[in-house]
């Protein structure tokens, strides 16, 4: 498979192969080992956790500072009866808190989840987003378990597509065990969408009985049958990922970064080709601290230290080299680095 073809089947990957983790805090053997927790239980109302007379208003936990000002604003959806419409605004909120099960306990996480969704819905919603918050809660942690018992998503050819469909199988399962159709729909839907596109692509591309002719048919029907959105996405994408091989084919040949922005600017215009020149340099700077983050995490993993000292100085670490949603970026390198080692590449 070509450069581009992996560009542009990537979004579709991560979705399968990417969203099979819930790392949580806990007692663990080194400062990259995860725990699972226990599954939480509601109380008589259906409600996980905290009791119904404290929910009126709730003073919301403060957030670490890497996560300051980047909460999601989206508004919570509620319909005419003032019950509950799930939809990805209300995933997107769980996600960004439950990220952070890997440097919080669940305890707190949770009740920041909590304390958010009291101060921003009334009833019957509020109620009902907090069932919802235990169902997804569980559901992540049987993502955690499928990511155990299953290959990863990809071999040393690249992607594994044996791998990759049983993973969409057992994601399937588990969002049809926890959720009801309408917020599995409202959840999961368009990264299905993806999800299937990505599969059947890998398939046509891989088929040796097709002629190229045959797969080139088959695979522009398959972008077709995409919803236009998607569509247009992905024709973004496939107009910057050419850039991006005509770009990396002349630096490869000795172009100077004038050469580079003339090319930018000619397809993109000259202040797109200015912000670009601008991205280049700062990804620079990322890869030279990334690298040397990388350097020292090293030492201190050789180190001769308790697995709590060596969290702690992995912290200090990150704490020291990077600021706010980088600590975030850095954490996410390292979580992939240890599930996806064959897919590493530079950032």
């Amino acid at each position: 498979m070509n450069q581009r073809s992996r560009f542009l089947l990537v979004a579709g990957i991560i979705s399968i192969a990417g969203a099979l983790t819930l790392t949580q805090r806990g007692t663990t053997e080194g400062p990259d080992t995860a725990i699972q927790a226990p599954k939480i239980s509601t109380d008589q109302a259906g409600t996980p956790g905290l009791p119904a007379h404290n929910l009126s208003q709730q003073n919301v936990p403060e957030l670490p500072p890497e996560l300051v000002g980047l909460e999601p604003k989206g508004a919570l959806s509620v319909d005419a009866n003032h019950h509950l419409v799930p939809d990805e605004n209300l995933r997107n909120l769980f996600d960004f808190h439950l990220a952070n099960l890997d440097r919080e306990p669940m305890d707190l996480v949770l009740n920041r989840i909590r304390a958010t969704l009291a101060n921003r819905l009334g009833e019957p919603a509020r109620s009902q987003a907090l069932a919802l918050l235990n169902d997804y809660v569980n559901y992540r942690l049987a993502l955690t378990r499928i990511d155990q018992n299953l290959p990863p998503g990809f071999d040393h050819d690249g992607f594994d597509l044996n791998a990759l469909t049983l993973r969409q199988k057992a994601l399937l399962a588990a969002r049809a065990e926890h959720f009801t159709p309408q917020t599995h729909a409202a959840f999961f839907g368009e990264d299905e969408q993806l999800d299937n596109y990505t599969l059947e692509r890998l398939t046509i591309e891989r088929n040796e009985a097709l002629t190229e002719q045959q797969k080139a048919q088959q695979l522009a029907q398959l972008e077709h049958a995409l919803p236009e959105h998607i569509q247009r996405t992905r024709a973004r994408a496939t107009i910057n990922s050419n850039l991006f091989e005509k770009t990396e084919a002349m630096r490869s040949n000795g172009a100077t970064d004038a050469d580079i922005f003339q090319l930018r600017a000619q397809n993109l215009g000259e202040t797109a080709a200015a912000n670009l020149a601008e991205l280049d340099l700062q990804q620079q700077q990322w890869q030279s601290r990334l690298d040397h983050y990388r350097q020292e995490k090293a030492r201190i993993t050789n180190a001769n230290l308790s697995p709590e000292d060596q969290r702690n100085a992995v912290s200090e670490l990150q704490q020291r080299l990077f600021e706010g949603p980088e600590r975030l970026r850095v954490r996410a390198l390292d979580a992939d680095s240890r599930r996806y080692p064959i897919a590493n590449h530079p950032e």
